[in-house]
């Protein structure tokens, strides 16, 4: 008899795809991520929330040191941040509904962009993460980005890692 895996799969019933998250930052992987997720989205008819995560102990520091130097502006600093964080997501939506989908963004502000991603998805029953393996942040960690590891090892739903 085959097994249970998942509420959404059950023997030769395939899973149900609705909700792809992808969760994007201004690395070079942008663009192969948003070209997957297109993909992927029109062969499934899955909508596509796209979400960008500040890390709130690093926007932190920077805070405090703006509020430090320039005389308490740090209220001002971080709503330009998410600003421009909106407006990023922004271009990406413009991509996505230009083929027909159904998109939505969202800045998130968490302790580390992992456990952003990971709670978005859970919260909004997300069926599908897709994520790059290296980000903004620089080197890999053995032969994936530590953010997509830890999205890989503790999502509640599938991830499809882009390379």
């Amino acid at each position: 008899m085959p097994q249970q895996t998942n509420n959404k799969s059950v023997g030769n019933e395939k899973p149900k795809i609705s909700r792809i998250l992808i969760a994007l930052d201004k690395s070079g992987y942008k663009e192969k991520i948003i070209a997957y997720a297109i993909t992927l989205s029109k062969s499934l008819g899955a909508s596509v929330t796209v979400i960008h995560v500040l890390d709130k102990a690093s926007l932190g520091v920077i805070r405090n040191m703006i509020g430090y130097y320039r005389g308490g502006k740090a209220e001002e600093y971080e709503k330009a941040v998410k600003k421009q964080a909106e407006e990023f997501l922004n271009e990406s939506k413009v991509l996505f509904e230009k083929e027909g989908i159904n998109t939505t963004t969202a800045v998130v502000i968490k302790s580390s962009a992992a456990e952003g991603i990971i709670d978005y998805a859970k919260d909004n029953d997300v069926d599908l993460i897709l994520i790059g393996t290296k980000g903004i942040t620089g080197g890999a960690r053995f032969l994936m980005g530590g953010i997509a590891n830890s999205v890989i090892g503790h999502a509640h739903c599938p991830v499809l890692a882009i390379r």
